[in-house]
């Protein structure tokens, strides 16, 4: 019997053009009527999150900041979360500011922090951080800080991931996309927040079905014993997957599964 429902947002759940689908809300109504939880797995913020489900959020559990960050939407409360090291970050975000064209925003559990203007930064920043402000100085930021979130648009797994080599050595540093890369404490990942939520919840990995199709679902997809690599998923994802799914993202790939499966 499935419980729990977890499914990462871009690439998975969501439309080429972020667009949600059509049925999500519909779909919710109907887990919650059958008492299935259902979470949405990103490394999107918390706040960020809530804004895409809109009113359905207090319905659902989030593991945001690729787990950095652990949320109850019912009560709208943090329930976890893993802050860097602050001898760290300095260091991160000069080296970041170093690098041509890229960009660096700070993740706190609440808001994430920019200096640049650039336009590039805004146009990428703006669907992933809906809680956001500039600031001048970037290590100057005094609160717990949950990720580092670095942009190159022309790829951070060649122009940026090799410059943090160092890093890697006692920090999760993970290619989240072609243009994102995310630095968190050594072991965060989505699958700690999948582990996080089972232990909350009381439900096992063998009542938990998961969907995924990039790198950083990887440890997601492992907590669960009903793992679906998305159709359009990384081959590495197929590989680890119990299961794959008949459609794209395109397609509304997580929703035709869920209502496949469970007879919806």
């Amino acid at each position: 019997m499935i419980r729990l429902i977890i499914t990462d947002m871009d690439g998975t759940l969501l439309h080429n053009d972020k667009s949600m689908p059509k049925d999500i809300f519909r779909l919710i109504e109907q887990l919650q009527q059958r008492h299935i939880h259902f979470a949405a797995a990103s490394g999107r913020q918390y706040a960020s999150l809530r804004e895409s489900f809109q009113q359905y959020a207090s319905q659902m559990h989030f593991i945001a900041e690729n787990g950095a960050v652990i949320a109850d939407g019912s009560d709208n409360s943090i329930i976890e979360t893993h802050p860097l090291p602050p001898c760290d970050i300095g260091e991160m975000i000069r080296l970041a500011r170093s690098l041509p064209d890229t960009e660096i925003v700070v993740c706190c559990p609440t808001v994430a922090y920019y200096e640049s203007d650039s336009p590039i930064l805004q146009a990428n920043i703006a669907p992933y951080y809906h809680a956001r402000k500039r600031v001048k100085d970037l290590t100057a930021i005094q609160e717990d800080i949950a990720k580092l979130a670095v942009l190159n648009i022309r790829g951070t797994a060649q122009y940026v991931y090799p410059h943090f080599s160092s890093f890697a050595k006692h920090l999760s540093i993970v290619v989240s996309s072609f243009e994102w890369m995310d630095i968190m404490m050594p072991n965060v990942h989505k699958g700690i927040g999948v582990k996080a939520l089972q232990q909350r919840l009381h439900i096992r990995k063998d009542e938990t079905m998961a969907f995924g199709d990039f790198m950083n679902d990887y440890q997601l997809l492992q907590e669960a014993t009903y793992s679906y690599a998305m159709k359009n998923a990384l081959p590495q994802i197929k590989q680890i997957a119990n299961y794959e799914t008949k459609y794209t993202n395109e397609e509304d790939g997580v929703i035709q599964t869920i209502k496949e499966v469970l007879d919806l």
